[in-house]
């Protein structure tokens, strides 16, 4: 006796589950960085290895639990292979402290290169006081030296 089956060229279809962990919406940086590890395979072993920190630290980004050192947003943004809050940098504040992250440096260092004290340059980020015209000039050229940075290196 033979059987035959009817279904073997028989394709199902259907959506894939959304895996549980992945992020409903994109409002914190741990929710950028869960979103780019899940949607290339990595487990938080891989991507900490990759950021050259420890899995524990991975963790605490994604649960928000606290937020990375601005001395590994190079190697984030690297990560990731783009600046997250991009389309939602309006102010000058919020665009210099990205602009900070990207190259890499400290309120000091941005401080001394753009001329102004560090106290200052940190109200600037938090947008509790607006640049005089003199350091706003210096301002915006940090940062679209640090935007051109970036896109080099990505390209």
């Amino acid at each position: 006796m033979r059987v035959r089956c009817i279904f073997v060229n028989t394709r199902l279809r259907g959506k894939k589950p959304v895996n549980p962990a992945y992020p409903a919406e994109l409002i914190t940086l741990g929710d950028y960085l869960r979103k780019t590890r899940l949607d290339r395979g990595l487990s938080q072993l891989q991507v900490a290895r990759l950021l050259k920190v420890t899995t524990d630290t991975v963790t605490g980004w994604e649960l928000n639990r606290h937020e990375p050192p601005a001395r590994l947003a190079k190697r984030i943004i690297h990560f990731l292979g783009y600046l997250p809050f991009q389309e939602e940098t309006r102010s000058i504040g919020k665009k210099l402290y990205l602009a900070r992250l990207i190259s890499g440096k400290t309120q000091e260092q941005v401080a001394i290169q753009i001329g102004c004290d560090e106290s200052n340059l940190r109200r600037i980020e938090l947008n509790e006081r607006n640049p005089r015209k003199k350091v706003l000039g210096k301002i915006q050229s940090f940062i679209a030296a640090s935007q051109n940075k970036l896109s080099n290196e990505s390209t």
